[in-house]
């Protein structure tokens, strides 16, 4: 959970009673809101190093213990009756500041979620230095080659879905002969996410596997839908997607792959976050950074490595994100591919055939574009397409125009465009235009005299000609609402057939794929919503919060009964009591015992090491001092 996702959930209230204790404890009144100070990293730093030994205890636990932040109020529990009732004081000052956000399910359970922001900073703080070994230059070799980009992987079904149905099985799985036509449309494989899949999606099948994640990452972005029994273009998010920057799309991207797709425990977090702030383009020894972690305090795997490598360097691999390999001794290394991350500013080359050489930068958009006319083929970084007359007519067929097609060429082409190349797809238009075949709308009167009747009006004129018998003519598609308008301006009364009706497509109102995506992935904190709450500093404190707050805010007089409760009760929990005496003095101590002795009542008073008694007919006034850490 992001900082922004959780701070839109407290009130307005909420919000400026942590600000006030931002300002209490740090002096910061600089008029930023909460959302914009916890993603600070200067501020975390600093909180970091002026935090007191119970936040700090607390950090460690979320940090290092937690998956994504997360605990349930009863795991927690447990915690604080092992560790001392200190953690749960340092855990309500963390709350009071927004750092911790309290989460809550319908039915009531409980829990506490630190924003990932604030989580990714303190992990920061807590991995110590460490001069990481970088391999020599060179290129490391690796068993299995990285994939072009899960960027190309996902235009490729995107396009294929735009020239093909694509309908699913009743289990809402794509059917095998689809299967077939679309997986050598992709370079993530198989043994790139068979060690991720098998523990998040373990009943795939093999050979499905690798198409799946990318339909899943596609639906998760908005792109495609699962609706009507086949998959379905989103189209306005499709363009978004397509006209977004290489770096906008890239970090969309891996926000959602690290978000839906990595495994839930805190080393994986850590990992990920040590990952995001590796130099690219350098060799990163993933010994290294795993042993980083172990001295943080996180509870790392003994095979940690080998899982980091099956279930998520793989996975990143197939996606063309980073590059692996492996020394002559076996270790692992990995650096970024910083490919997918840089501006978009290069154009492509037609030759005089018609063969087009796109590299790699060109922009996603103007590629999807040519594709509808110009079939493509990727091999190696490099995308190449060949203009043929049965694609490009098949453009023009649907409604394209040849001075589209040429002024979409020419616009990203790197060089004047070859003459030959315009004369080519004009020429291949004359020819599609020899017969051409276009939908019509017919319409039918009851009898021939209400035709006539219309020709009589001078509203209907241009829409009659094309008269075809004594009751029926034809219009244009684009005409028929038009026409049905006006025929009810003068009080006809048109309707459409039923058959009609059901032949044409009808938009879907589901989703029945929904931004979960193509399988769902259970995480320990769904259900969990932020709770607009704003903690006591005693909550959670309930020995310390069920004390009378007579007996703790000032000085009283009390009845011998009454004093003796209190002091034993002071006695029971470790708090230090203040006692005026006759003479006005005042003693200090945490009550260790409260006796009789010769019919007189006398209470031990220990302050450091030094003990003293008092004789409770000699206490004037009484109270107890709650600890300075709950402030």
């Amino acid at each position: 959970m992001r900082i922004q996702q959780g701070v839109e959930f407290l009130s307005q209230t909420t919000q400026e009673h942590m600000l006030e204790e931002h300002a209490k404890r740090f002096g910061i009144q600089d008029g930023r809101n909460l959302t914009d100070l916890l993603t600070d990293p200067l501020f975390i730093n600093t909180f970091w190093k002026k935090a007191e030994d119970s936040e700090k205890k607390v950090i460690r636990f979320f940090v290092t213990s937690s998956a994504r932040g997360f605990l349930r109020k009863k795991d927690w529990e447990k915690i604080v009756q092992r560790e001392g009732r200190l953690l749960s004081v340092g855990l309500n000052k963390l709350r009071r500041l927004g750092m911790i956000l309290t989460v809550r399910k319908m039915w009531g359970e409980v829990g506490y979620m630190m924003p990932k922001e604030v989580r990714e900073r303190l992990t920061f703080c807590l991995v110590p230095e460490h001069h990481f070994t970088l391999s020599p230059a060179e290129t490391l070799p690796y068993y299995i080659t990285a994939g072009r980009g899960i960027h190309l992987d996902l235009f490729g079904v995107l396009s294929f879905l735009r020239e093909t149905e694509v309908p699913l099985t009743v289990k809402g799985s794509i059917h095998r002969r689809i299967l077939q036509k679309i997986t050598p449309l992709l370079t993530l494989s198989d043994e790139h996410v068979e060690g991720w899949a098998s523990h998040s999606i373990p009943e795939s099948k093999d050979g499905e596997r690798a198409l799946t994640v990318v339909v899943d990452l596609a639906i998760r972005l908005g792109l495609i839908r699962a609706g009507g029994g086949q998959l379905v273009l989103e189209n306005q998010n499709v363009a978004r997607w397509l006209q977004a920057s290489q770096e906008s799309r890239w970090n969309e991207l891996f926000q959602l792959v690290a978000e839906e797709y990595l495994p839930h425990d805190s080393w994986w977090d850590g990992l990920l976050v040590l990952m995001k702030e590796s130099k690219s383009e350098e060799w990163h020894k993933l010994d290294d950074q795993i042993q980083a972690l172990a001295d943080a305090g996180f509870r790392v795997p003994d095979d940690a490595a080998a899982l980091a490598v099956t279930r998520w360097l793989h996975l990143l691999l197939g996606f063309g994100w980073l590059y692996l390999g492996t020394t002559a001794e076996g270790e692992v290394y990995w650096r970024w591919n910083s490919l997918p991350r840089l501006a978009i500013e290069e154009r492509w080359f037609i030759d005089p055939a018609g063969i087009v050489t796109i590299p790699p930068l060109v922009p996603l958009k103007a590629v999807w574009e040519i594709s509808r006319f110009c079939p493509l083929v990727f091999t190696g970084d490099l995308i190449q397409g060949e203009l043929q007359a049965r694609s490009l007519q098949s453009f023009l067929t649907a409604g394209g125009k040849e001075e589209e097609a040429i002024g979409t060429l020419r616009q990203y082409c790197a060089h004047p465009m070859p003459e030959s190349v315009e004369q080519m797809i004009r020429q291949w238009g004359r020819e599609a235009r020899q017969i051409q075949l276009e939908p019509m709308v017919r319409v039918r009167t009851a009898h021939p005299g209400l035709l006539e009747e219309l020709k009589t009006l001078e509203p209907f004129r241009p829409f009659l000609a094309t008269i075809i018998s004594p009751t029926d003519f034809l219009i244009a598609p684009q005409q028929e609402k038009e026409v049905t308008a006006l025929l009810r301006k003068y009080g006809y009364a048109p309707y459409t057939p039923k058959k009609a009706m059901e032949d044409r497509p009808v938009p879907e109102q589901g989703k029945e794929g929904g931004p979960d995506g193509l399988f769902t992935i259970v995480r320990p904190w769904d259900g969990f919503a932020v709770e607009n709450t704003f903690p006591d500093q005693l909550e959670g404190l309930h020995q310390l919060s069920e004390l009378p707050k007579m007996w703790t805010r000032h000085f009283q007089a009390y009845h011998p009964q009454t004093m003796r409760t209190l002091l034993q009760r002071a006695s029971e929990l470790g708090l230090e009591i203040e006692a005026e005496m006759q003479d006005k003095n005042i003693k200090a101590g945490i009550p260790r015992q409260v006796v009789v002795e010769m019919g007189y009542w006398y209470v031990f008073l220990e302050t450091g090491n030094k003990k003293q008694r008092c004789r409770l007919d000699d206490i004037n006034r009484v109270r107890i001092v709650l600890p300075e850490y709950l402030y």
